[in-house]
């Protein structure tokens, strides 16, 4: 069995949706949305890692894991007070809707 033990989800982390709203000019802003609090284990990876079965070609700088959940989306971001991370790809490793493994990208506030 590879789970995560309960004690390993110790960072609270708060999920974030985009929202865009347009202006009178026609240029579009986004904001971001509260979607909810979760425990995750995040884990730094080594250097620069990049996921080409996956399709993302982008700079992974963590790992974070969560119990699953049905609504989470590349679109969406993980927010940690000051800490940021982009969601570049959300995989349910086992295919038993138990754990979420989420590749992310720390970017700065």
């Amino acid at each position: 069995m590879n789970t995560q033990p309960v004690g390993n989800l110790r960072h609270g982390l708060i999920i974030e949706a985009p929202v865009r709203a347009g202006d009178e000019a026609g240029s579009a802003a986004t904001s971001w949305s509260f979607v909810a609090t979760v425990w995750a284990a995040v884990r730094s990876l080594p250097g620069r890692e990049f996921v080409d079965a996956d399709g993302v070609s982008a700079r992974v700088s963590h790992e974070v894991i969560i119990r699953w959940r049905g609504d989470l989306t590349a679109a969406m971001r993980f927010h940690d007070g000051s800490r940021i991370f982009l969601i570049l790809a959300v995989r349910d490793v086992d295919d038993r809707r138990r754990r979420l493994t989420c590749l992310v990208e720390e970017v700065a506030a």
